[in-house]
């Protein structure tokens, strides 16, 4: 006898893709290792097994740009991150600029004496006209402008200029 198995969904009996889990760079594990040396540094009186290790990831953009900023810093530069997004006025109920250039990159520093603006891209990421008009006139000055979808992918690129 045959069983007759036509009535299955055959949509329904397709494999999903399994998701990659995210595995950590070694570099980013040599950036945890390098900033808690510095924490133990700067605090000599406390006991190691008080200090809080950091983790540093970049599989999303505020994770990749926090550890950007910990690199640079950790190497002699400076760092800040640019918020662009507005800020929620209660007063107003609603939202104002934050005050900030639209089409400003996600972390301006500064190294070796170079300005450096680096503009964070995961994924299907990609710049908008804004940010390639404020890219055009950074370049234009004399600074370097970079876009990063990594951590790899940021200290390939930042060698050049350092």
């Amino acid at each position: 006898m045959i069983l007759d198995l036509s009535f299955i969904d055959k949509a329904a009996t397709k494999k999903t893709p399994k998701t990659t889990r995210y595995q950590k760079p070694e570099s980013l594990k040599e950036l945890e290792r390098l900033h808690f040396e510095q924490k133990k540094l700067r605090y000599p009186n406390i006991k190691e097994s008080l200090l809080v290790k950091t983790s540093f990831k970049d599989d999303t953009s505020n994770e990749l740009t926090k550890s950007i900023i910990a690199w640079i810093r950790l190497n002699g530069g400076s760092a800040s991150r640019i918020n662009t997004t507005g800020i929620y006025d209660v007063k107003l109920g609603k939202y104002r600029r934050s005050g900030s250039r639209k089409g400003m990159s996600d972390i301006v520093a500064i190294m070796d004496g170079k300005h450096i603006s680096i503009e964070i891209k995961i994924k299907n990421d990609k710049m908008r006209p804004d940010q390639l008009k404020v890219k055009d006139e950074i370049e234009r000055a004399g600074g370097v402008f970079i876009t990063v979808s990594s951590f790899d992918n940021f200290l390939e690129q930042i060698k050049k200029y350092t």
